[in-house]
């Protein structure tokens, strides 16, 4: 019997199994499964996930750049740039299962929505589930007593009326997987009112724009878009570079973006080119 047969292999040379990843193959795998979800990562919240430094994890990152995986910006990194962006056509997820998703981030962008939007007296608000997010936020903080709503999302309106606020809503056709009221009568009704911002949830931006969706809650979020002052967009950074069935706006009409992370360089150059406000909640 030969030695080679007497010993166990080279545990330097053995290729690694899945149990045998070292933790700093962990976080880097965990790392490049964010970012091909869609948009970026930041130091803070791979450093808390796994109760390491934040030394540690631009370690990480600067390994993974090195490798060619992706690309490090202040506070975190971001997908490379090149290639196609991700498609996503009409097949939107349940509503229980988009609040569910990415729930800290949007949390996050909740809370700067609710601190952004303090004192303002008229309010509009669309039906996604980071916008739901942003009323409950502004119910907890104690809305101003001369608050008044607007909004074609039964969940957010029953919300705010519980909450005492002035909460007004429209006729329409409801859409029962999403709860909201669309429809020319929904259009016709909200026309009708000027708002002192609104908060506008989406499915994707690019540089072209801001998506959505459904063409009948587009109709509604684009009359709540005209009619509105400031346009606050609330979007997490897994929807960055990702388009939809729908325009719903370009970048020009957006006010202010808040987020969870900054946005890829390419796309935080053309936000900044058109003037858009961008707050990392």
């Amino acid at each position: 019997m030969t030695a080679a047969q007497t010993h166990p292999p080279d545990p330097v040379t053995a290729r690694p199994t899945e149990r045998s990843r070292t933790p700093a193959q962990v976080r880097m795998a965990r790392i490049l499964e964010r970012l091909n979800e869609g948009g970026s990562v930041s130091v803070t919240d791979i450093a808390r996930e796994f109760g390491v430094s934040d030394m540690t994890v631009r370690r990480d990152l600067a390994e993974l750049e090195r490798d060619g995986l992706l690309e490090r910006v202040h506070g975190g990194a971001v997908g490379l740039t090149r290639g196609p962006l991700t498609v996503i056509d009409d097949v939107e997820p349940i509503f229980e299962a988009r609040a569910r998703q990415n729930a800290d981030r949007k949390a996050r962008i909740a809370q700067a929505a609710a601190r952004h939007v303090a004192g303002r007296k008229s309010l509009a608000l669309d039906l996604g589930s980071t916008v739901l997010a942003a009323a409950r936020a502004i119910v907890q903080a104690g809305p101003d007593p001369q608050l008044r709503a607007f909004s074609n999302s039964l969940r957010v309106g029953q919300l705010m009326a519980r909450a005492g606020v002035a909460t007004y809503m429209c006729g329409g056709l409801i859409r029962a997987e999403e709860m909201s009221l669309t429809g020319k009568e929904a259009v016709d009704g909200f026309s009708r009112y000027y708002f002192d911002a609104v908060l506008l949830g989406a499915s994707g931006m690019t540089a072209e724009g801001v998506f959505d969706y459904s063409p009948e809650e587009v109709a509604v979020k684009t009359v709540f878009l005209q009619q509105s002052a400031e346009c606050v967009l609330l979007l997490d950074s897994t929807k960055f570079r990702r388009i939809s069935t729908v325009l719903i706006a370009t970048l020009p009409q957006i006010s202010t973006l808040i987020t969870d992370a900054a946005p890829p360089p390419e796309l935080a150059l053309v936000l900044a080119e058109s003037g858009v406000q961008v707050i990392v909640g």
